[in-house]
């Protein structure tokens, strides 16, 4: 909900982008509960950003979604394509494939339940939606943190076509282009194009670097219009990663030889952090058909499409939308930063996931306005995962497996208004979902890469739940442009199985639990149209049954490693607020906050590992009373000027973003500690030209940071750092 400077908009038709030049706040629209409404007007607490906005900042992928809207934290797990996603700190931290997160990711409507096939799509956005607290009553899926919705740009009914080419940092480059308008009289359609290329920013001290990005993607949109009350539109998609993986650093000193060999050398920790190192041993490389010297890669490939019928009724509109997609995972990560083979890690996944959606909404201005829907979701997932250990055990591993999900769930959720300023808002949602575990392996392989252990497998573990969730609100007027709204809600996450690093695969096939999360919140939404001033404020308390936590297990042959397990009892409280200004005519001041604090109440956590003749034996505690791990504070502000040069259009931008130190479950050691990020932005156009010129720094100042720190093996002190500073110019052409 923020007006960006003229010049700084992606590739869009100029009918869209004439709001830019309006003063004031933008009035925009959103459809998070499935029709056109002002997000000033909807009882829940949520965050737009433009399209134009993301092209400003330079936001390319999904981890650089949390700098831009409060409460929200995406990373890297341990450097790999996994992100995770995390709202008012609920969230699990995991790299693993088959977990599902709590928060939901849709893309025009559709689910993306897997989550590392979420990031190669994101461009022609003409906006991204986040919704804070536990969604479905008006969705096919169920989540407890919330949800990240991507509203892309839509085929438009004249001819428009446009590009952008940007260069930055790092030999960076970035091309968009689209395609769009009418074919025939009843249908439209768009073509939409990214390149990604370059960007390494990392180097291992001998003149190779590391980071470079690789992604190609497509989307094809048409619109027909094949009655005067049926609507069906298409999406056809794809997207080809070939990127370098992300490199570790040390910042500490790596003792893991020592620990399993005692007098082996320990490692010092890097002192730089663009600085990573990676290469694994001969029998891994052969394992998972690579050189050992190769660099880590994660190669991600997507594609699918989706189909969507719009029935106008005389009461409602009834619409179906049917998607399929397929995607792939091959990954290799070096997760002890050094060439050392301590920790090294491959993954090669395969998932389909076919969803259809039929869903019933009532036509507006009623008294009652509701929406009731089925959904029905079927995923697949093929999944190899290795690690390699050799030069701490002399042995490395490989997990199969595979996984099929069927889940089914009616959902339903009407506002009722009961007085002339008084709306009550009701929702419910049953769901069943079996999850099955097929052919569980983990084997342990010697240097010649013979297994050790045919016989460690399980042929099936099955996890089965229906549960309901549900929402009650209240929300009242309490002037024209002031509402005041207290809800209650319950959400559900999946539950699902640790299926990496193990020993024994009886053991590890054990499922872990659904997590419920019960919600309480009240919020207050302000616009002063006199002083172009809009203020959001919410508050937020979350009572926890069985929340979904990184955790730890212990392998008795390799020690710690990490693990889902349910804590039984822990509670969040916290808020947020936002808040855009338009003081003087050209001049947009905008500042976002989060605060969450929370502590576990019932949770006896393994959380170190000893050796008790030659085997490793966990080592618990009780956690009642420990901090759940999330920053406390996230803040989020910028100011943009913009102004009139004759027949042009000029604007320049600061920006910022603080978050606070993230604390460990793992102990201090692993607290990633706190930092603030400034950036800049500045563009020059033609009023109402076909050109337009802009620039952008992100992390200015250079800040030096870490977004994770982690270990896999005991002593492997490992940590991501963030992006240097990096600055870039585009220039784009639109018809």
């Amino acid at each position: 909900m923020r007006v960006t400077p003229p010049g700084s908009r992606p590739v869009s038709d100029r009918k869209a982008a004439s709001a830019v030049r309006q003063p004031g706040l933008e009035q925009i629209t959103v459809t998070s509960e499935h029709r056109r409404e002002n997000p000033q007007k909807i009882a829940t607490s949520l965050s737009v950003i433009s399209g134009r906005e993301l092209a400003a900042r330079n936001v390319n992928s999904v981890f650089d979604l949390q700098y831009l809207t409060p409460s929200l934290q995406v990373t890297p797990q341990f450097g790999s394509g996994q992100p995770d996603f995390e709202i008012r700190g609920v969230g699990h931290q995991d790299y693993g494939s088959s977990n599902v997160s709590p928060v939901g990711v849709t893309m025009d409507g559709v689910a993306i339940p897997v989550p590392w096939a979420s990031n190669g799509l994101m461009f022609d956005v003409a906006r991204v939606e986040v919704l804070r607290g536990p969604q479905g009553t008006l969705y096919g899926r169920n989540t407890t943190g919330g949800a990240i919705n991507y509203v892309f740009n839509q085929p438009t009914d004249h001819l428009a076509a446009g590009a952008d080419v940007q260069i930055g940092s790092f030999s960076a480059q970035k091309y968009d282009f689209f395609l769009s308008g009418p074919v025939t009289a009843h249908v439209r359609m768009r073509l939409a194009g990214e390149s990604q290329q370059g960007g390494a920013w990392q180097y291992d001290g001998a003149g190779a670097h590391l980071g470079a990005t690789d992604r190609t993607a497509l989307r094809w949109l048409t619109d027909m219009q094949v009655t005067d009350r049926l609507k069906a539109a298409l999406d056809l998609h794809g997207s080809i990663d070939r990127s370098d993986g992300a490199g570790l650093h040390l910042f500490a000193p790596q003792t893991t030889q020592a620990v399993y060999r005692p007098g082996a050398p320990v490692f010092p920790q890097d002192h730089e952090r663009d600085i990573t190192r990676w290469g694994t041993s001969t029998s891994f490389a052969r394992l998972i058909g690579i050189s050992p010297g190769d660099k880590p890669y994660h190669h991600i490939d997507t594609g699918g499409t989706s189909f969507k019928l719009d029935q106008s009724l005389s009461f409602a509109t009834l619409s179906n939308l049917a998607s399929y997609d397929v995607s792939s995972r091959r990954e290799y990560d070096n997760f002890d930063a050094s060439a050392l083979a301590l920790a090294d890690v491959a993954f090669n996944s395969r998932a389909n996931v076919f969803q259809d959606e039929l869903r019933l909404v009532s036509t507006p201005g009623k008294r009652l306005d509701w929406v009731a829907g089925v959904y029905y979701g079927n995923e697949y997932l093929a999944d190899q995962y290795y690690s390699g250990f050799t030069d701490a055990t002399g042995l490395d591993r490989g997990v199969f497996y595979s996984t099929k999900v069927n889940t089914i769930s009616g959902f339903g959720q009407g506002t009722l208004k009961l007085l002339h300023r008084l709306r009550l808002v009701g929702g419910v949602r049953v769901e069943h979902e079996s999850r099955d575990l097929h052919d569980y392996q983990a084997f342990t392989y010697d240097l010649a890469g013979n297994v050790l252990n045919p016989g460690n497998r399980v042929a099936r573990r099955t996890l089965d739940y229906t549960l309901p969730s549900w929402k009650v609100a209240l929300h009242y007027d309490l002037a024209p442009h002031d509402l005041l709204y207290v809800s209650v809600s319950r959400g559900i996450n999946s539950g699902g199985y640790t299926t990496y690093n193990t020993t024994n695969a009886q053991a590890s096939s054990n499922p872990y639990q659904p997590e419920k999360l019960l919600a309480y919140e009240i919020g207050n939404k302000l616009d002063i149209p006199a002083a172009h001033l809009r203020l959001n404020v919410s508050a937020f308390y979350y009572d926890y049954h069985d929340q979904q936590v990184l955790s730890a297990a212990v392998n008795s042959q390799t020690g710690l490693i990490g693990a889902i397990a349910n804590a039984p009892r822990s509670h969040l409280a916290g808020g947020e607020f936002e808040a855009d200004w338009s003081p003087l005519k050209g001049l947009m001041l905008t500042q976002s906050g989060g605060w969450a604090v929370g502590q576990f109440d019932r949770f006896d956590a393994v959380y170190a590992a000893t050796r008790v003749n030659g085997v490793f034996v966990p080592v618990t505690q009780n956690k009642k009373g420990v901090s759940l791990p999330a920053p406390k504070l996230t803040f989020n502000g910028s100011a943009v000027y913009r102004w009139r040069m004759g027949g042009y259009e000029a604007s320049l931008g600061l920006n910022y973003s603080l978050r606070s130190t993230y604390r460990s479950l793992f102990g201090s050691l692993y607290d990633v500690a706190g930092y603030t990020l400034w950036g800049a932005t500045a563009s020059f156009a033609p009023h109402d030209g076909w050109w337009s010129l802009s620039a952008f720094g992100n992390n200015i100042l250079d800040k030096k940071y870490d977004v994770t720190r982690n270990f896999f093996l005991t002593g492997d002190n490992i940590a991501l750092s963030g992006m240097p500073g990096v600055y870039g110019l585009r220039f784009g052409a639109h018809y």
